[in-house]
């Protein structure tokens, strides 16, 4: 009778032992041995796998915040320079493209630069883009004596109108 309470309480022992470190017989994958040792190693629930699935979800409550989603903060449009002010030339010319599925204003702002890399002027262009429309389209400078010392042209950050 005393070697069936000894083998009753071994069983319950390892069963508890088995719950508390997360081992699942039919969760964990095995590296094809049939030995306890092997599923364990091989990371079939052992306690360190269950706490780090715990963790994620109590972690800093980045599951439960939503993340803004890349087009709510993506520009509206995109442009390249096709060419830049200069000495005889008083405007720059964009190419601009909608990266919205509807019809949207835009605004461009254009940084006409010094060889320093200073502002020499700048302007914002309005454009209405349908969707997916690319335009070329002019930007004229507003100080247009200083034409000349322009080198380059860069764009801002395209917004909605």
């Amino acid at each position: 009778m005393v070697a069936g309470r000894r083998i009753r309480f071994a069983a319950v022992l390892v069963a508890v032992v088995f719950a508390l470190t997360g081992f699942s017989s039919h969760g964990g994958s095995s590296s094809g041995g049939s030995s306890g040792k092997s599923k364990s190693s091989s990371g079939g629930g052992c306690s360190s796998s269950k706490t780090k699935k715990k963790s994620h979800g109590n972690g800093s409550g980045s599951s439960s915040s939503p993340t803004p989603s890349p087009s709510n903060t993506a520009p509206p449009a995109h442009a390249e320079v096709v060419s830049c002010a200069g000495a005889g030339k008083k405007e720059a010319t964009l190419k601009v493209t909608s990266d919205m599925n509807t019809e949207r204003a835009v605004e461009v702002p254009v940084v006409f630069e010094g060889a320093s890399g200073a502002a020499v002027d700048q302007n914002t262009i309005r454009v209405t883009l349908k969707a997916n429309e690319t335009r070329i389209v002019t930007v004229s400078m507003t100080q247009a004596d200083k034409a000349a010392e322009v080198k380059n042209c860069r764009l801002g950050r395209i917004t909605r109108s």
